[in-house]
């Protein structure tokens, strides 16, 4: 470790402040914003290219430098830009788009031409959070790892999530004292629906023997599961659920109500542990960018697969305006949310729902040429194997004419993009979405057209 002074050139892709040194080393300070004279200890922990820095002073600050709102902030890793500007964060944050383009051989004329300006959600409007509890000595902490750690800052507020969220903390910590093992964590998923909290637990409770779980199946004890069935009457949840590892299938303890969101006007009770977008307002911005492209129709609506469709975010938006969905994706139980929300709400006729993986089976050619269009929304790693794909069958002129992307990931979008805009469609347009305030994270939708 050594200490090292000197001016913050930029902000780098996680939002760290990047400081050049005289040996050619570059540094990147958390917390540090352009322009700011700053002193900072290199760590041993490299970056993807450079070395990491703890921020010890703030020498000379910017006048773009604001106070935070939330009082977690520094301690907290889940926010960790919200001491600037909004208006060179948010300049900053549309560019992290603007490069992956460049990045990826578009000019940057080309680049910002294509690129919107920046959509954005108000403060305290996530509807889901992953929280951590341990059980330290004779209480419990519940609330987000601090940042590059596994410790757990204990929250008592947050400026991005809906207050619904927070609520049941207080008491949360109060009863896993007489659940949680000493030294043990629990993740607890919290997601705000219609009716109440969508809760599931991820991890062990009850450390000792398990009662009614059968031969090698691990469980809850007897007490527990009362316990947390009672706990979650008076908490007013919705459904609780548990599981013990990550990958096992969550097991339903409690339920009072079926635990509904909204996707526009159509109602889906979610799978436990389901994919939901962390807003409500930042979907509603992806439906309405990608489907102010879709061509006006007087013949019964357009034929439209949407791609990683998760419980129908989309698909059922696009079945309610009349067009024909075809609905793929690889978690069956969101394909299986997805149909019993089309079935009970009249729209089965429309909506063709499929478990597929379309990683190992993309849609090719000849399921392809009979489509409208095609909307895709795969998950961080990018749509590879489907844009390869859709690639393929417009070379052989059976691909759809409009492909609409909504994308958590500027890099792996733009990768997917330049495969799919060298076979022969057109980028017309891509609005980035600030779905996770403060933070590096960045959402986008997108509009293809072909040549």
């Amino acid at each position: 470790m050594r200490d090292v002074r000197g001016v913050i050139g930029r902000l780098g892709g996680q939002g760290h402040g990047v400081l050049d040194l005289p040996d050619g080393q570059r540094a990147y300070v958390p917390f540090a914003l352009p322009g700011e004279q700053v002193a900072a200890r290199l760590a041993a922990a490299k970056a993807v290219d450079g070395v990491a820095a703890q921020l010890l002073e703030i020498e000379s600050a910017s006048p773009e430098r604001v106070e935070p709102p939330c009082p977690h902030f520094h301690a907290c890793g889940g926010c960790n830009l919200q001491h600037w500007q909004a208006a060179p964060y948010q300049a900053w944050k549309r560019n992290k788009l603007v490069a992956a383009l460049q990045r990826r051989d578009w000019s940057p004329a080309e680049a910002e031409a294509i690129v919107a300006p920046l959509l954005g959600v108000p403060p305290a409007s996530r509807r889901r959070a992953e929280f951590v509890a341990r059980r330290i000595g004779k209480r419990v902490v519940i609330g987000f790892n601090e940042a590059e750690s596994r410790r757990v800052v204990d929250l008592a507020a947050c400026a991005v999530s809906r207050p619904a969220l927070l609520a049941p903390l207080p008491r949360l910590r109060e009863a896993l004292l007489a659940l949680l093992p000493e030294g043990r964590s629990l993740d607890i998923k919290l997601t705000d629906c219609e009716g109440g909290l969508d809760a599931l637990f991820t991890g062990a409770l009850y450390g000792g023997p398990v009662s009614g779980g059968g031969a090698g199946r691990p469980g809850l004890e007897a007490g527990a599961r009362q316990d947390l069935a009672q706990l979650a009457h008076e908490l007013g949840i919705a459904r609780l659920c548990w599981r013990q590892t990550p990958d096992a299938a969550p097991e339903i303890l409690a339920q009072e109500r079926p635990p509904v969101v909204r996707f526009g006007a159509v109602a889906v009770t979610l799978p436990p542990g389901g994919f939901l977008q962390a807003t409500a307002e930042a979907e509603a911005l992806m439906a309405t960018q990608m489907f102010a492209a879709l061509p006006q129709t007087g013949n019964g609506g357009l034929r439209i697969a949407d791609l990683f469709a998760g419980c129908g975010a989309f698909a059922l938006r696009l079945a309610a305006l009349g067009h024909q969905v075809l609905a793929c994706d690889a978690d069956k139980p969101a394909i299986a949310a997805l149909t019993a929300a089309a079935n009970a709400q009249q729209l089965a006729s429309r909506i063709k729902a499929e478990a597929r993986d379309l990683e190992r089976r993309p849609l090719q050619a000849a399921e392809l040429k009979k489509l409208d269009a095609v909307l895709l929304d795969p998950p961080r790693a990018g749509a590879g194997a489907q844009a390869a794909a859709l690639a393929d069958a417009l070379r052989q002129k059976a691909a759809p004419p409009l492909l609409l992307m909504a994308a958590c990931d500027p890099n792996s979008f733009a990768r997917d993009a330049r495969l799919l805009v060298a076979a022969g469609y057109r980028l017309e347009q891509a609005t980035p979405i600030d779905q996770f305030l403060w933070t590096p994270h960045l959402e986008l939708t997108a509009v293809f057209r072909r040549a």
